[in-house]
């Protein structure tokens, strides 16, 4: 779980003719990453398909914005096709006329939308003119102007001209200016300056504003005929996305086989394929590839041990496997060093519930994440880690803090209001502890890739000075006149060790060229460590700034709830202001607290041994040509 599972890099020789039987046998085992060969300049074949798989995943994602979520069946009736580039072609043309669908769906989309904000603008204009002038006659003497704000503001301009303004509505807010003919330019002018602009037009609108209304009734007969279609081709989603992810899976295999390809070793009747095999697979896949060749294979294959271009597979127990997620939004852990998901499983929820300590909100945050999880698909993930969270949260406010829903209901172990300096040294322990993990973490990644130097000429002192440093922290204050006094010596010695001790080896190994060189870059090195210890752990004051934060921000809404009054009234907005603020609190905490929390990971933490180069283990597999 710390390290990878064992990998043996593998090679295979058989002959041209049971090519197709070889890929049938590793995609049915699935514990076969193939070593693609990079080519400066990827084959035509290969840009295609890439370019048809990425025109496919914006069809579809053009569907999603437009329709959202939608329940699709399997598809996975074979195209008939004489060879691979007919099947290509033949999938090319339906994925064009599939994007050409919905192009039409978008166009009538917008124009749906278009024409029903026109109307909702002219509406109300032609209802509001029949009411005030039921006859035509004054638009001989006068204009009618009339205008919107995108957003809304009371204020109508003083405008220094013989004119009437009348309020038509207010969502949106129109307003009709009527006005002398010679004035209507500069009254125009004043509105626009205010931020109206005229409302849009729509074809065949008449000069006279009077005859809207007729207007109005074909715009909405158009509308009733493009909902019309825009239901038809809506009702063909499903299918269309079904063929979609269908078309995706065979072009997938297809890239998987020409990319194989390409990576063969070709003899005259030979084929040599390399890749990486869970050691443990070993055995079986050998056995099933001999059985059904008959034999007409070789294979060879040795276990590696540290090198970091081999890919990697972990094995957790199932509440561990969780948390690979959060690692992997940092990078993927490499074959020779420590995978730090194990750790991360046990210091992300015991952050988040040292942040959020709450018994009530915790519990709240865990049922949240308990209904996303069984409610919903796109955050059934985010569920769990929230559950999971909650726990923590409801378990540490009880038994560090005695909070509940912001009041503090017994003493634990920390008062945060009474005992506030306690917390704040404790938030720095956890900062130290953390530090120092991922230190040793570093020195152990050292030994696993045999730079022995490093771990005990560079990590190692470094880990003692950062003890030192905290020990004349918390032991003398910040009084650096006691340091002087003699106990900065405790942390001058590992400064001195780490700054002479890697470039007097690199004196003795390799010259004085070599001496200065590395002691220049460590000498760097040592300052910046001495720097990055202080902002590093200081960072960890982020734990008591949260408790501080999510107790006062309660008790702002119970605040709120006290000043209600008496009565019935009062007493309803005082449980709701409560009760919208302990909600309030859960949603807006939670998300602060996650942020706080990777950034303690990623930042402070993973910086001090994660090199963030690993490879995943990719086992070939055919999707829809293996059937």
């Amino acid at each position: 779980m710390f390290r990878p599972e064992r990998i043996s890099k593998t090679s295979l020789i058989f002959f041209k003719s049971d090519v197709e039987e070889v890929l049938k046998i590793l995609s049915k085992h699935e514990a076969f990453h193939i070593i693609i060969k990079e080519n400066n300049i990827e084959s035509r074949d290969i840009n295609k398909l890439k370019l048809l798989i990425e025109k496919i995943d914006d069809i579809i994602k053009r569907i999603k914005n437009i329709s959202g979520e939608v329940e699709i069946e399997s598809h996975y009736q074979i195209l008939e096709s004489k060879d691979i580039t007919s099947l290509i072609s033949s999938i090319e043309n339906e994925v064009i006329n599939y994007e050409n669908k919905v192009k039409e769906l978008e166009q009538i989309l917008n124009l749906e939308n278009s024409l029903s904000f026109i109307i909702s603008l002219w509406r109300p204009i032609a209802i509001k003119l029949k009411e005030i002038f039921p006859i035509k006659f004054y638009s001989k003497y006068f204009s009618f102007i009339v205008l919107y704000q995108k957003e809304y503001r009371p204020i109508i301009p003083n405008i220094p001209l013989p004119n009437i303004i009348i309020n038509i509505s207010q969502n949106p807010n129109i307003i009709l200016s009527i006005c002398f003919k010679n004035d209507e330019y500069n009254i125009k002018k004043y509105l626009e300056e205010a931020g109206y602009v005229e409302i849009p037009k729509f074809n065949n609108m008449p000069k006279d504003i009077f005859e809207v209304n007729e207007v109005i009734k074909l715009l909405e007969d158009k509308i009733n005929e493009v909902t019309k279609i825009k239901n038809e081709l809506i009702s063909d989603i499903p299918k269309v996305l079904s063929k979609l992810f269908y078309f995706k899976l065979i072009l997938s295999d297809i890239l998987s086989i020409v990319n194989i390809k390409e990576s063969y070793s070709f003899g005259r009747n030979l084929v040599m394929m390399e890749g990486y095999v869970p050691t443990r697979n070993i055995d079986l896949l050998l056995k099933d590839l001999r059985e059904k060749l008959n034999g007409r294979i070789i294979v060879n294959y040795v276990e590696e041990h540290s090198s970091k271009d081999v890919p990697v597979i972990f094995r957790y127990p199932k509440f561990i496997s969780l948390f690979e997620k959060i690692t992997c939004l940092y990078g993927t852990p490499s074959y020779n060093e420590i995978n730090p998901t194990p750790i991360l499983a046990m210091t992300f929820p015991l952050f988040f519930g040292l942040m959020f300590g709450d018994i009530g909100h915790g519990i709240m945050l865990s049922l949240l994440g308990l209904f996303l999880y069984k409610y919903t698909k796109s955050l059934s993930r985010i569920g769990i880690y929230l559950s999971i969270c909650g726990i923590f949260s409801a378990i540490i406010g009880g038994f560090l803090y005695g909070e509940a829903f912001g009041k503090h209901i017994f003493h634990g172990i920390f008062s945060p209001t009474e005992d506030f300096m306690s917390l704040l040294k404790f938030s720095l322990y956890i900062g130290v502890a953390h530090i120092s993990i991922g230190i040793s973490v570093q020195i152990i990644n050292n030994l696993i890739q045999n730079k022995k130097v490093d771990a005990f000429l560079l990590n190692l002192p470094r880990l003692i000075l950062y003890i030192c440093f905290i020990y004349l922290v918390f032991g003398f204050g910040l009084n650096i006149m006691r340091w002087l006094e003699g106990p900065i010596l405790i942390m001058i010695i590992p400064m001195v060790f780490m700054m002479i001790g890697k470039p007097i080896w690199a004196l003795i190994s390799h010259g004085k060229k070599e001496f200065l060189s590395v002691f220049g870059e460590v000498g760097f090195e040592t300052i910046d460590t001495v720097i990055r210890f202080i902002s590093n752990t200081v960072s960890y004051l982020r734990i008591f700034a949260m408790v501080m934060a999510h107790i006062y921000l309660t008790n702002v809404f119970y605040s709120l709830s006290y000043i209600a009054g008496e009565g019935i009234i009062g007493s309803i907005f005082s449980w709701s202001m409560a009760i919208i603020g302990n909600i309030f609190v859960v949603l807006l905490e939670s998300i602060v607290a996650i942020a706080q929390d990777l950034r303690l990971h990623f930042y402070e933490w993973f910086s001090k041994f994660f090199e963030n180069n690993g490879v995943k283990f990719s086992p070939f597999k055919l999707t829809i040509l293996a059937k």
